[in-house]
C-alpha cells in the first residue's frame, strides 16, 4: 500500500497539473463573467455554477494518468499492479474532493444565491440531476458518478495502444449510432442513463460504484498486454 500511495503522489503532480489548471481557469472565467454581468446589471435567467468546471479534473486526469504517466512510471521501474492500485487511489481522492467541493458550494453558495431576488438561478449538476435530497445524498451521488466516469475514461484511454482499444471505440460509436435513432433501443439507452443518474440515491450510488469497480478491474487484463 505504501508503494501504491507513492505512485498516487506522483500521479497527483505529474501532468495532472494540466487538469487542475484547465478547471481553475474555467471556474475563474465563469466567476469573472458573473461579476461583470452583476456590475453591468446584465442578469440572465440562469448561469452554470462555477464549481461544475471542477468536473474537468475527473475527465482530464484519468486520460493523462493512463496515457502519459503510465510510461513514465514504468521507466522508473514501478510494477504494473502497483500502478493499478496507485491510480485507483488517485481516482477515489479526485472524486471525493470534487464531490465535497461541489456539495459545499451548492448548499453554501448556490442555494442562498438562488433564493435572493436576483432573477438569476445558478444551474448546478446536483440540482439538475436531482441529487439534492440531502447533503449526504448530494455528496455520494456525485462521488459514485465521478468515480464511474474516471474508471471508464482510464480504461478506454489505457486500451488505445492495442487493437481492442480501437474496437471498443468503434463499438461505442456504433451502439450510439444504432440505439439513438431507433425508438425501442433508445429506451434501453435512456434506461441506462436513468439508472446511473436519476434513480433513487442508494440505487444510483450502488450501480455507479459497481460499474466503476467492474470497468477498472478490467485493467488488470490490459496491464498484462501493455509493455
Amino acid at each position: 500500500m505504501n508503494k501504491a500511495w507513492a505512485v498516487a503522489k506522483v500521479n497527483f503532480k505529474k501532468t495532472t497539473w494540466v487538469a487542475y489548471l484547465v478547471a481553475a481557469i474555467c471556474a475563474v472565467a465563469m466567476i469573472a463573467d458573473m461579476i461583470l454581468d452583476a456590475c453591468l446589471n446584465n442578469q440572465s435567467d440562469s448561469s452554470v455554477s462555477p464549481y461544475s468546471m471542477f468536473y474537468l479534473v475527473c475527465v482530464l486526469a484519468p486520460i493523462l494518468i493512463a496515457s502519459v504517466n503510465y510510461s513514465k512510471l514504468m521507466n522508473l521501474g514501478v510494477k504494473k499492479k502497483t500502478y493499478f492500485w496507485g491510480a485507483a487511489i488517485n481516482y477515489v481522492v479526485f472524486a471525493a474532493a470534487v464531490a465535497a467541493i461541489g456539495t459545499l458550494e451548492y448548499y453554501i453558495v448556490d442555494l442562498p444565491y438562488a433564493q435572493k431576488e436576483t432573477g438569476n438561478k445558478l444551474l448546478s449538476i446536483i440540482g439538475v440531476f436531482g441529487w439534492d435530497s440531502s447533503f449526504v445524498s448530494a455528496f455520494f451521488s456525485q462521488f459514485a458518478f465521478l468515480l464511474l466516469i474516471e474508471s471508464v475514461l482510464h480504461t478506454l484511454t489505457f486500451m488505445q495502444t492495442k487493437w481492442y482499444g480501437w474496437a471498443a471505440d468503434i463499438l461505442i460509436v456504433a451502439v450510439i449510432s444504432v440505439f439513438t435513432p431507433i425508438a425501442v433501443l433508445r429506451q434501453v439507452e435512456a434506461f441506462f442513463f436513468e439508472m446511473i443518474i436519476f434513480s433513487a440515491p442508494v440505487l444510483q450510488v450502488f450501480i455507479c460504484l459497481s460499474l466503476a469497480v467492474l470497468f477498472y478491474a478490467t485493467n488488470l487484463f490490459y496491464l498484462k498486454k501493455r509493455i
